[in-house]
Order: C-alpha cells, then sequence, then structure tokens
C-alpha cells in the first residue's frame, strides 16, 4: 500500500482494481441514471467511492485519498490561493494548494429510556438506609449530545479543533486545542483542553463506540482536561506512545487553586498483528494516571449505561492524597467479528472517611473493573482502526442504506 502514498499513482493504481475487483453490473450501480458519471463528482472521486464501499480502503486513507483528489482538481480549476468547498463527514473548505484546510462539523445524539427497576435492587436500598440514590422508575427522552465544531490544519505543519456541547441547556467545553506535528523525535505536541492518553474506549469517539454509553468502567477515565500532550507513533505506525500533564478542570477549562490537582497520564499501543489494511489485527494498549492531590474531595459514582438513571454505585465523597489508575487494552478484529476489552484498576491514596459513612478512612483502598465486549457485522464489514492514534473509527457501510435501491446499509449484533 505504500504506492499509494505517492499521488503519482493513485489513478492508474484505483483504475486498475476498478477493473479486476468489479462486475460492470456492480459499477452501474454505482453510476447516475443514464450510465453517467455524477456531474458533482471527478472520475477519480467516483472511482474512490467505489473502492471505499467494496472495503478496498480504509477509512483514513480514503479520506487521504480523496483531500489529494480534490485538490488536483481543485488546481486544474483554479489557482492555487482559491478555496474549493465539499462535504465529506463534515462541510470542508479547503484552499487548491493544501496550505489551509478548514472542517465544520458536529452531532446531535438523543436517548430514550424506559426504566423499571427490580425488587432486589429496591430491598438494597431499603436495607442499606440509600434512599432515593436508588430508584428512578419511568420513561424519559434527553439530547445526550449536541455539539459543533470547527477544526483545520494550516501550512502542514499546525492543526486544532473548537468543540462545544450544548446538550442539557449548559454550554461545556470539549476540544479546545492547538498542536503542531513533524517535530523530530516528538512527533505532535498539542495544548488546551482534550481527552487525557487514557483508554481505549473513552479515546475512541462517541460516534464510533458500539453501545449507546461507553462500560461502567469508564467512571476512571478522565477524560477531558487542560494541559499539554506529546504523542507520535513508532514502526510504520505499528506502535503510538503519548504522555502529558494535565489540570484537572472538567468541562469548565478552568482551574485555580493554591493545592495541587493535576494528572500525570501516558499510554502506549502496540499491533503485533496488522493484516489486509485492518482487516485483521491484534492491540494491545497499556496506560496510566497518576494522580497529585493535595487533600482533595474525590468521588466514583456510576450510573448502569444509561445516562437517564440514577448513579447506583457511589464512594461518597472522601480526601485524597491522590491515586494510580492503570488500564490496560486488548481488541481483536477479525474481519466482521471483533473483540473488546480493558481492566482499569484504581490504587486510592485516601485521607479521610467517606461523606457515606463507608469504612473508608485513613487507609488506602482500591477499585476496579473490567469489561469484554463481542461484535459482529452481520453485513461484513469491519470496525475500522486509526493506526495514526490506535483508537477505532467510524464504519463505511459496504453498500448505503437505501430500501429502493437494495442496499442494506450496515448491521451489527453485539454483547458486552
Amino acid at each position: 500500500m505504500k504506492i499509494l502514498e505517492d499521488g503519482r499513482w493513485i489513478r492508474p493504481l484505483a483504475a486498475m482494481l476498478a477493473m479486476l475487483s468489479f462486475p460492470v453490473a456492480s459499477m452501474a450501480e454505482n453510476k447516475m441514471a443514464g450510465d453517467e458519471i455524477s456531474k458533482d463528482k471527478t472520475v477519480d472521486q467516483e472511482i474512490l467511492d467505489i473502492l471505499r464501499r467494496e472495503g478496498k480502503i480504509d477509512e483514513a486513507r480514503y479520506e487521504e485519498l480523496s483531500q489529494q483528489a480534490e485538490e488536483e482538481a481543485a488546481a486544474a480549476r483554479g489557482g492555487p490561493e482559491d478555496f474549493t468547498i465539499r462535504f465529506s463527514n463534515g462541510l470542508r473548505i479547503n484552499r487548491n494548494d493544501g496550505q489551509v484546510k478548514l472542517k465544520l462539523g458536529g452531532r446531535i445524539q438523543a436517548d430514550f429510556a424506559s426504566i423499571s427497576v427490580d425488587q432486589d435492587l429496591k430491598n438494597t436500598r431499603d436495607d442499606f438506609g440509600l434512599g432515593e440514590r436508588i430508584g428512578g422508575d419511568g420513561e424519559g427522552v434527553e439530547f445526550r449530545r449536541t455539539r459543533i465544531y470547527v477544526s483545520g490544519e494550516l501550512y502542514d505543519r499546525i492543526y486544532f479543533k473548537s468543540q462545544y456541547d450544548f446538550a442539557g441547556g449548559d454550554v461545556s467545553i470539549k476540544d479546545n486545542y492547538i498542536g503542531m506535528k513533524g517535530i523530530p523525535w516528538l512527533g505532535k505536541i498539542q495544548f488546551g483542553h482534550m481527552k487525557e492518553p487514557f483508554s481505549l474506549e473513552e479515546l475512541t469517539s462517541s460516534k464510533n463506540i458500539t453501545f449507546v454509553e461507553r462500560s461502567l468502567g469508564s467512571i476512571f477515565d478522565s477524560s477531558r482536561n487542560f494541559g499539554v500532550l506529546f504523542k507520535n507513533t513508532y514502526f510504520d505506525k505499528r506502535m503510538t506512545a503519548s504522555a502529558g500533564v494535565f489540570a484537572e478542570t472538567g468541562s469548565t477549562g478552568k482551574y485555580f487553586s493554591d493545592d495541587t490537582d493535576m494528572n500525570v497520564t501516558g499510554r502506549i499501543t502496540g499491533l503485533p498483528l496488522y493484516q489486509d489494511d485492518g482487516r485483521f489485527l491484534i492491540h494491545l494498549g497499556a496506560s496510566l494516571i497518576q494522580r497529585i492531590s493535595d487533600d482533595a474531595e474525590r468521588r466514583f459514582r456510576q450510573r448502569p449505561e444509561i445516562h437517564l438513571a440514577k448513579r447506583y454505585v457511589d464512594t461518597g465523597e472522601y480526601d485524597s492524597d491522590g491515586a494510580s489508575i492503570l488500564g490496560l487494552e486488548f481488541a481483536a478484529i477479525l474481519g466482521p467479528v471483533s473483540i473488546q476489552a480493558e481492566h482499569r484498576h484504581a490504587f486510592i491514596d485516601n485521607r479521610g472517611p467517606s461523606s457515606l459513612g463507608d469504612p473508608i478512612t485513613n487507609n488506602n483502598f482500591q477499585i476496579h473493573a473490567s469489561n469484554v465486549e463481542l461484535s459482529w457485522f452481520v453485513t461484513g464489514e469491519n470496525r475500522n482502526y486509526q493506526t495514526s492514534s490506535g483508537t477505532l473509527g467510524r464504519i463505511t457501510p459496504k453498500r448505503a442504506f437505501d430500501p429502493e435501491g437494495g442496499g442494506d446499509g450496515a448491521w451489527e449484533v453485539a454483547v458486552r
């Protein structure tokens, strides 16, 4: 696949693959009425679309080659400093010489839930005096995420992203960072509000996770905080390494105190097996959060993988001098079947009693969680692995959902 990285080979190789891999009937399905190619797309883009639909190239390579094909077509239509606008998984505004690239996008995710708490759980609530912390019978709806963002690249070196969430009527900062890439030995450096490098599940976007919510163990993940991050890839992207220092700001992006409250976080991943552009692979990873605090108030509480539910598991607030949180990752993609597993283990430095009166006073203690999930794409797709970050990306159906045209879309069955 190295040959694809040279733009001079895009057209001949793509054309050759198209002729060898697709029957005439399949080609006809991807043309406009009257057996004509869409007037809104170049021949190169049509070929790339076919290759993606048939699973011959993954999403990351498709985006890369589409961008290059668009730049070549735009350069032929206008000057190098003219801009071209197109839609590809977001609205893209690119200068023809490729030196300025902007993308605008967002997402809306809405949930409906019907919850009926079983009698054993209600008895537990009554026996231990947990009150309304356990309950919540009923039905409800919510906008789980309502986001808008702008991202881009400047002059092949600078990149940035600014993303905000308006779900629940409040504005929270998600990504708000600027970075530089191509730094010798270091790779990339980012500064701002972003995800800490911890957990495959957490670093995979909510657009691309298998289930409606992340697993119970995600309560240990720091998610986004304000800091500086270094990350790079090695051995032809078979290995990733990232590390950073973060102030615990949460969704506000603000922190000010005379007490220390920070995280030092790192992650390393590897691909002992990687074949067929990621259709068959094994991923291994490990990450660590070292929390440094001065008698800070801490709390672990979690919902049962439904955001509208109450938090049934709760340590209450306790004073702590810090914690070490270890994460272990495993994932295997075997064509349409995939397995993903994680274990998180927190070693807590405790200084005071819990606000719930639990006996965790003046002693160190441990909390841990594990999860395993199995997935099968009935329609033959496979999960998309991002070698540049060691995370999972978006799925592209082999055939777009089109009941009239016979397109089934992508259907997945999963259990966790």
